[in-house]
């Protein structure tokens, strides 16, 4: 019984985190080049690494 619990609430937490992320309309793009200008992209913020290096962080349109 508890092994059937716990598949149906894995079930319904795997259904709810694919219904939630089917609505998203851009995709995010994080490195040191910039993206061609036909993917429409525009930065969003700035990262850097443990190492000192500075990543752009870019939201495109697909």
């Amino acid at each position: 019984m508890r092994w059937l619990i716990t598949a149906l609430l894995s079930l319904a937490a795997f259904v709810l985190v694919l219904a939630s992320g089917a609505k998203a309309d851009v995709t995010i793009h994080v490195g040191s080049r910039t993206p061609p200008a036909e993917a429409h992209c525009h930065r969003v913020g700035i990262r850097s690494t443990d190492e000192g290096r500075v990543l752009s962080v870019y939201a495109c349109r697909p």
